[in-house]
């Protein structure tokens, strides 16, 4: 069930116009944006009240355009900052966008139409133990929301935040479409329809994957998702940023009763991949390659079941061989990967 969301009754078509962040300065009499994002909003808003104060359904597609134009710049500049005070938050920004927009699942009954996120019920799914650690990009996004609510749905600040830390970590720039409604409850946490091949390890039961899927496990997970082999594998990438939660300095407390809190606020992380892990390339597809040749040192990665499933696999393996010669290949399709999970219930024709 969703609620509508101050997207919720507009037209799925904006027509053709094009309001670039050069127009959206004239319009609110700048040349320059303000020194923080929430000052360039409080200038916006100042400039354009009739945005802010009146129904979606009032408004010209000039004046929606320049709305969502203005809460994506906003929420952008958010995340710079956010990541110049503390560079790991990028890999927890990105974790957050794709286990918000991963529940998505085709309505077997009806043909071509779709459930679950992206819609933001990321919020009401932090008990799954899929979901633990996620508890501090929400907060941090949802600080974020409430300073762009007038002009974007939750769900698309997480779309947005997750493609801003991509860009903060060295990557690419990723464009996003805009309009997605928020939910006002949780996704299913099961899959009313169940995939699997000849292996155990192939099940697909669950609309967040299981880190444990074998390779065919993989390809029915995000195929079912829209996505290309060579987009998945390059979208596991990810796992070049962030860390891992760890026993090391565990409390006693904590390790008699090891509760999501404890999870949570877990003293000592470790990174997927050791060298640069709050910056996003392609040195995991080469330590890949090197654990496949084995030839890493002790501490060197930290795999899970779903990264080696790629690299042992021939089919999937040729693409972690092209990912790990050539970084803008690797961008190029993570960029595709992403945009095709994020946008998939979106409204808007433009991308901010």
């Amino acid at each position: 069930m969703t609620r509508m969301s101050f997207f919720g009754s507009l037209s799925s078509s904006f027509g053709t116009v094009h309001v670039s962040i050069a127009s959206i300065r004239e319009i609110i009499g700048t040349s320059e944006p303000p020194s923080s994002p929430s000052a360039f909003a409080t200038a916006a808003e100042a400039e354009l009240p009739s945005l802010t104060t009146h129904s979606s359904a009032l408004l010209t597609s000039q004046e929606q355009e320049v709305m969502m134009a203005l809460g994506a710049r906003i929420v952008r500049d958010e995340v710079t900052m956010h990541l110049r005070g503390d560079p790991t938050l990028a890999g927890p920004l990105l974790r957050l966008a794709f286990h918000d927009a991963a529940t998505r699942e085709a309505d077997g009954d009806i043909n071509g139409l779709f459930t679950g996120g992206p819609n933001g019920s990321i919020q009401y799914e932090l008990e799954w133990s899929e979901n633990r650690g996620l508890s501090r990009p929400l907060q941090v996004v949802q600080q974020m929301y409430g300073k762009v609510e007038s002009y974007i749905s939750l769900a698309d600040t997480i779309a947005l935040a997750g493609a801003a830390a991509v860009e903060g970590a060295g990557g690419p720039k990723i464009s996003v479409k805009l309009g997605r409604v928020d939910a006002a409850g949780a996704d299913p946490r099961k899959r009313r329809r169940t995939l699997q091949m000849d292996t155990d390890r192939s099940l697909v039961d669950t609309t967040l994957p299981s880190a444990a899927l074998d390779s065919d496990g993989l390809r029915l997970y995000f195929g079912a998702l829209g996505l290309t082999e060579e987009e998945f594998v390059a979208l596991c990438g990810a796992h070049d940023l962030g860390r891992h939660v760890t026993l090391l300095n565990m409390p006693k407390s904590c390790l008699k009763d090891l509760t999501r809190d404890c999870l949570e606020k877990a003293p000592v992380l470790m990174p997927f991949v050791s060298e640069e892990p709050d910056r996003i390339s392609n040195t995991y597809f080469r330590k890949l390659l090197k654990w496949y040749d084995r030839k890493v040192e002790l501490g060197e990665v930290a795999f899970i079941p779903t990264d080696v499933a790629m690299v042992v696999d021939a089919g999937l393996r040729k693409y972690v061989q092209k990912f790990a010669k050539s970084e803008s290949a690797f961008e190029s399709a993570f960029a595709s990967a992403y945009q095709k999970l994020v946008d998939s219930n979106t409204i808007t024709q433009e991308r901010y």
